[in-house]
């Protein structure tokens, strides 16, 4: 199964993929996007290790570059999140092509693996054209994994949406 899962900052994403993944038997692998170098990222990174302790992940802590990883033993891999490995990709030493070869290994390497992103086209605010860049590209992996994906889903206050695939009940 592949599952696209998608939100505002604070909606409940996080959560309700944890809780997908935790229905899953054997093992799970967090696989963790966000850089560890300012004191908000290792608060938000924090926050996400109290949030899962105890559900039964193995974490990994990586940026970008998993053509070497070994996930084909975990039955259930959720990616959190995509938009911190687009901007790892784009702004740390690599670009759109190093972002989708990472995707590609991820879906294609997998049993079972759900991909978190932010919607952050949503407000109406006007950024500099870096940031469309960063958004254009976002959305168009986002948009290339909804494609392969058996649900898509939605997060609003905690709601989900499902925009493809069965429902899945908590």
């Amino acid at each position: 199964m592949i599952y696209l899962i998608s939100g505002s900052s604070g909606s409940g994403k996080s959560l309700f993929a944890e809780n997908i993944s935790c229905s899953y038997v054997g093992r799970k692998l967090y696989l963790a996007t966000m850089e560890n170098e300012s004191i908000t990222a290792k608060k938000r990174i924090e926050k996400h290790r109290l949030m899962r302790q105890g559900k039964g992940f193995e974490t990994i802590e990586k940026e970008k570059d998993y053509e070497n990883l070994n996930i084909s033993d975990y039955n259930i891999i959720l990616l959190e999140c995509l938009s911190n490995l687009a901007a790892n990709h784009l702004y740390k030493g690599g670009n759109e092509e190093t972002f989708y070869k990472d995707i590609d290994y991820l879906i294609s390497n997998s049993k079972n693996i759900i991909f978190v992103t932010n919607d952050i086209s949503c407000c109406a605010v006007k950024y500099d054209e870096e940031v469309y860049k960063y958004m254009k590209i976002l959305n168009k992996a986002a948009c290339y994994i909804a494609e392969k994906a058996d649900a898509v889903i939605e997060v609003v206050a905690g709601i989900s949406i499902y925009h493809k695939g069965e429902k899945w009940v908590l």
